[in-house]
């Protein structure tokens, strides 16, 4: 299907709006994968799909339909990139969902500007009509990928800055745990009021948010925190007894974490590995404590981990 657009200065221009709807789905899915790597979020690719064909969508109605001007207001633009982010990821806490909010606009706006930076140099292949950003045929695919190319280099130069910048003032650090057949890699704060120690192997204690490990949990462990039990120890402990797990399992005492004479319940990994790339350390002696809560507000780290273990 083919729509013909009017220029200013009497030029047409023809869109094709198959091409244009594929286009859109490729840049805004692109968008929201980077957005959920800034925003750290759990991300299902067909939410994300689901998310990009939104947008897709809305751009091909107001090519074929330009009449609807209420749509192209600001206002309409702010709606359609809430209903986007709402679609592709889900949230718990609006403070969540503000922050993929910000980091959607920022992903955005570093794919606009690498587009806009090579038609500029290129001085053709595109115009802007009603604040929306149309690319000719000829030219749209070498754009496309161009521009997904360099959002690529920007993004690992500014995420590698960004963490080394963090491992460097030691305070959050790469943490991968490995059990049976999972693994999970993570951040964690490293805590110099973190003294836990296991009261039987006398091993240093690495606490965990729940959401982040239970993934790679026994599913008989993960009931316990799902169903908020782990303050009941007799429903602990004839659970954690008649596991296969039983022998690497914990009961840990704490009276930190905001609150006194607790209990976590702790597992023995396989190994964890502290650090990065050259300053990577493995550990095997180690538990990990089980904490049902959050550990920051910002969700900015998942672990606690004692100077001992850096």
């Amino acid at each position: 299907m083919v729509d013909v657009v009017n220029l200013q200065g009497g030029k047409c221009v023809e869109i094709f709006l198959d091409v244009l709807v594929l286009e859109n789905i490729v840049m805004n899915y692109l968008i929201l994968l980077m957005t959920a790597k800034f925003s750290k979020n759990k991300v299902s690719h067909l939410r994300l799909f689901s998310g990009a064909l939104l947008g897709a969508l809305y751009v091909a109605f107001l090519v074929v339909c330009p009449s609807f001007e209420g749509y192209y207001t600001t206002i309409a633009k702010i709606a359609l990139s809430l209903a986007i982010v709402a679609i592709a990821f889900s949230f718990e806490r609006f403070t969540a969902f503000f922050k993929t909010m910000v980091m959607f606009y920022i992903s955005t706006f570093i794919f606009a500007g690498a587009g806009f930076a090579f038609l500029y140099f290129n001085h053709s292949g595109g115009f802007v009509r009603n604040g929306f950003f149309y690319i000719y045929w000829n030219s749209k695919w070498t754009v496309m990928v161009l521009c997904v190319a360099t959002v690529g280099i920007i993004v690992k130069i500014f995420w590698d800055i960004l963490q080394s910048r963090l491992v460097k003032d030691r305070l959050l650090i790469p943490l991968k745990i490995a059990f049976e057949n999972g693994s999970i890699e993570l951040f964690a704060l490293v805590d110099t009021g973190n003294a836990l120690f296991d009261p039987l192997t006398h091993v240093p204690v690495v606490v965990v948010e729940f959401k982040a490990i239970k993934s790679i949990l026994p599913e008989e462990i993960k009931t316990i925190f799902e169903q908020s039990n782990e303050d009941d120890l007799v429903g602990i402990t004839k659970i954690v007894s008649d596991s296969r797990w039983f022998s690497r399992f914990r009961l840990i005492p704490f009276t930190s974490l905001g609150k006194e004479n607790g209990m976590l319940i702790g597992f023995k990994p396989d190994y964890i590995e502290v650090g990065e790339k050259t300053d990577k350390k493995g550990v095997t002696d180690v538990i990990i404590g089980i904490y049902n809560r959050a550990l920051s507000k910002s969700e900015n780290y998942n672990a606690l981990l004692g100077p001992d273990l850096v």
